[in-house]
């Protein structure tokens, strides 16, 4: 197995890795559920998992077919997990209040519907995307040809991810909550960017998007252990003073 062939096996077991910190960070999450920001942290977790676990998914068999719909079931976690990263930005209580509130969460909420409809209907009209003729039948991503959709589809997530991240930055820069605004303003900018690097460079195959959206929810798993408990279990420590 050459190096090519290597890194999609190293980003789908990244990616199971992500999966399998659903059921503690959802447990901690659930303690939180009489909270704005920890309902808004479930939604988001949720939809990390399932961009995660639908993206590793897609190299279990080799028909393009097959990895097409995996791709599809995933692209619906990653407008879940927009949506969830920037209720989770807007309720936190370091982040300034978020302008027209009620009028961004309805257009969110339209247009998030209207993404996911379009998305689970592609093969009837294929305005997002065509699996490529072409695709090589190995263990791997899929291979797409993007369509007009596609591109609305990562704008949309863009601007979830970076209307987010503005809002910790904003938040960083005002000195409140340093160690978690810094660190969620930073790692929400990475996420940013490898969307858009990720479906521009390498649309439909590998994708590192997904796993450091994971990073995201780490952090917020970590807060909220440390609010909690006020002491990190052992094996976590590393990643709250790597925080600090």
């Amino acid at each position: 197995m050459n190096f090519a062939q290597l890194i999609p096996v190293l980003l789908a077991t990244g990616a199971v890795l992500v999966v399998l910190t659903t059921y503690p960070y959802l447990a901690t999450a659930i303690a939180y559920r009489d909270r704005d920001n920890g309902l808004s942290y479930i939604v988001f977790l949720m939809g990390v998992a399932v961009w995660n676990g639908l993206f590793a998914a897609q190299v279990i068999d080799p028909r393009p077919i097959v990895k097409g719909f995996f791709f599809s079931i995933a692209t619906l976690g990653a407008i879940l997990a927009g949506v969830g990263w920037l209720l989770f930005a807007s309720t936190a209580s370091s982040t300034p209040l978020l302008p027209y509130q009620g009028v961004v969460y309805r257009l969110v909420a339209l247009l998030a519907g209207l993404e996911i409809a379009l998305a689970i209907t592609n093969p009837a009209h294929a305005l997002y995307w065509e699996i490529a003729s072409s695709a090589p039948d190995i263990p791997a991503f899929t291979i797409i040809e993007p369509n007009v959709g596609y591109w609305l589809h990562t704008a949309f997530l863009v601007a979830l991810f970076g209307a987010g991240t503005i809002l910790f930055g904003l938040a960083w820069q005002r000195g409140t909550d340093v160690r978690y605004t810094r660190s969620y303003a930073m790692v929400g900018a990475a996420t940013t960017a490898a969307i858009v690097g990720s479906n521009v460079l390498v649309a439909g195959t590998a994708s590192v998007a997904p796993l450091v959206a994971g990073s995201l929810t780490t952090i917020g798993w970590v807060q909220a252990q440390q609010k909690r408990y006020l002491q990190l279990p052992r094996p976590y420590r590393w990643i709250g003073d790597l925080l600090e």
